[in-house]
């Protein structure tokens, strides 16, 4: 593989990642964009031998300092929030209730599993790839996203009814 196809098949899929795990587009892109960086100076030694699994490690530590900047920033913004006038509360409810529900549901998953779903499921890697970049084996990879993909389904089907129901 070449880095302009690495480049050009890796950006869409960190900025899908990115968003899943931080919920903004803005931080998204610069973690794309600091992977992206950092991919091009590692190719400069010679290519990785999994493009794939290095930029997503390094994405993994990117969004987890993001998210960790983003939590002591949280008393700020809410005050910011109350200085706006927004346009229309109940249209932005309307559009983003779906939203989020599904990432509050992925965010109420264990870390390692919600770890292992978005790495297969937004950055469409392989388990092994996944497993490289969590440190552990690829059949204990496909064990925790299939117990994160049934955990998830329940969260999603008790938001829906609104009733507790049985999770895996």
């Amino acid at each position: 593989m070449e880095l302009d196809e690495a480049v050009r098949t890796l950006a869409p899929r960190l900025i899908a990642y990115g968003v899943a795990r931080t919920r903004s587009l803005a931080n998204a892109e610069d973690i794309a964009q600091d992977v992206l960086l950092a991919l091009v100076r590692r190719w400069q030694l010679g290519p990785p031998t999994s493009p794939d699994a290095f930029a997503f490690a390094i994405a993994k530590r990117r969004a987890s300092r993001v998210l960790a900047r983003q939590a002591l920033m949280v008393p700020i913004d809410f005050i910011r929030g109350l200085a706006r006038e927004e346009s229309s509360v109940e249209q932005a409810y309307g559009n983003r209730v779906g939203l989020r529900l599904a990432l509050s549901a992925v965010r109420a998953l264990p870390r390692l599993d919600r770890e292992a779903l978005l790495l297969r499921s937004v950055a469409e890697l392989s388990y092994d790839e996944i497993a490289s970049v969590c440190g552990s084996s690829s059949a204990a990879i496909k064990m925790r996203i299939s117990r994160a993909r049934r955990r998830l389904a329940a969260a999603m089907e008790e938001s829906s009814h609104g009733r507790r129901t049985r999770t895996a």
